[in-house]
């Protein structure tokens, strides 16, 4: 399924709410352990060989703002 942020998730046909995950690692997650806003479950998808990037939309850059999570911030004593 494409999800509203463009990434791909692919959803398990037998048991609805399983997605197909990854940890950061390369392992694969349990399915029951997955939902499908978890940054695991999203995918990119790669231009066919053989088609040109101008065939395409460009990406849009989308600036997120930081939390804990997507960066480490190193606080100074100051």
């Amino acid at each position: 399924i494409v999800l509203e942020n463009n990434y791909t998730a692919l959803q398990n046909v037998k048991y609805e709410g399983w997605y197909m995950a990854f940890t950061r690692k390369g392992r694969p997650r349990k399915g029951s352990k997955t939902r499908q806003h978890q940054r695991e479950v999203h995918f990119m998808k790669r231009l066919p060989k053989g088609h040109q990037i101008a065939e395409h939309r460009p990406f849009d850059f989308i600036n997120y703002p930081f939390n804990r999570r997507t960066k480490r911030t190193h606080y100074s004593g100051e």
